[in-house]
């Protein structure tokens, strides 16, 4: 970051990291079953140029099942009400 700075400005590290701190957040309504996906985030780490045990194999968090999105979402929309 400090090659950065002097090279190309203060700027350049400030906007480095506000980047990163914006495409770490979750921006997805939570719903059980479908965990938050940060491709933004990994594609600037550079983590989406590698094939990982996660990406063959799967985790189980992203393993395929059938859910309804809608029952879900009203499922947590009236447990939050209560």
């Amino acid at each position: 970051m400090k090659m950065l700075a002097k090279i190309h400005g203060v700027h350049v590290p400030m906007r480095l990291k506000m980047d990163q701190t914006i495409l770490a957040q979750q921006k997805r309504f939570p719903v059980p079953g479908l965990k938050p996906s940060f491709v933004g985030l990994e594609t600037m780490l550079g983590q989406d140029e590698t094939i990982e045990f996660e990406d063959y194999l799967n985790k189980q968090e992203f393993s395929e099942k059938q859910i309804d999105i809608h029952t879900e979402i009203e499922k947590t929309m009236f447990k939050a009400g209560n």
